[in-house]
């Protein structure tokens, strides 16, 4: 059968400042990296192994994917950097805490911009705009390419080619994949490999650090999917 792991990176600075962070590249912190190092021991005593791995183009998790490899005794497993794999832009929230960007903005709007499916923030660079780095790892993209704040069903839109084209791709050619990613491209892979309703993709909770194993069948099907167990955070505050 077709296996693939997906996992979100490990805490980032960001997260433990509970501020959004969406395309802002900030640092993976000590607590993150340890985390996802565990994450592939686990893996690795499951006796789960990868031949392929995917990841975005932020360092939060280019690092978390280091470590997951490391734990799992795999780093000279190939790696494919995909911008479309990014966090969410969260535009002009993107820097703001929890708080502040409901002092700014009010309860009801940021509720409804972090937990709709076709709603996008505000657009804009928002107070992380120093952390948006848009430099040459982005150079193959044109400037329409680059999102000020998007909607999860833009994000959707987004993975949906590497998922179909790429990942699904390995899979049928019967590699074994890992995807470490972000809380929202997640969501939108998982949309995309379960055919998850709109209204029920927005309320599923990705904890940083926990592998989530799927079993495929032979048309991608998905036969059996879990979450291993461990010790890690919680699901951040900021999604």
């Amino acid at each position: 059968m077709p296996q693939l792991i997906l996992i979100r990176h490990g805490e980032s600075e960001w997260n433990r400042d509970n501020r959004f962070t969406g395309w802002a590249d900030v640092g993976l912190t000590e607590r993150g990296r340890a985390h996802m190092h565990d994450a592939g021991v686990l893996l690795r005593h499951e006796g789960l192994a990868v031949d392929l791995a995917f990841t975005s183009l932020l360092s939060r998790c280019i690092r978390s994917q280091w470590a997951l490899l490391e734990g799992m005794g795999r780093v000279w497993v190939p790696t494919v950097l995909d911008w479309r794999l990014n966090e969410r832009h969260y535009g002009a929230l993107t820097g703001l805490s929890k708080a502040a960007a409901i002092d700014i903005y009010g309860a009801d709007a940021v509720q409804r911009w972090r937990r709709s499916f076709d709603v996008p923030p505000p657009l804009g660079p928002g107070d992380g705009a120093g952390y948006c780095v848009i430099d040459e790892r982005y150079a193959h993209l044109q400037p329409g390419d680059i999102p000020q704040g998007e909607s999860l069903a833009q994000v959707v839109d987004r993975v949906r080619p590497a998922w179909e084209h790429s990942i699904a791709d390995a899979l049928r050619s019967g590699k074994r994949v890992a995807v470490t990613a972000h809380g929202n491209s997640l969501r939108a892979l998982m949309k995309l490999i379960e055919y998850i309703a709109d209204s029920d993709i927005v309320r599923l909770e990705i904890p940083n650090a926990v592998p989530i194993v799927f079993e495929l069948d032979k048309e991608l099907k998905v036969v059996r999917r879990s979450f291993l167990e461990t010790t890690v955070m919680p699901p951040s505050e900021i999604l």
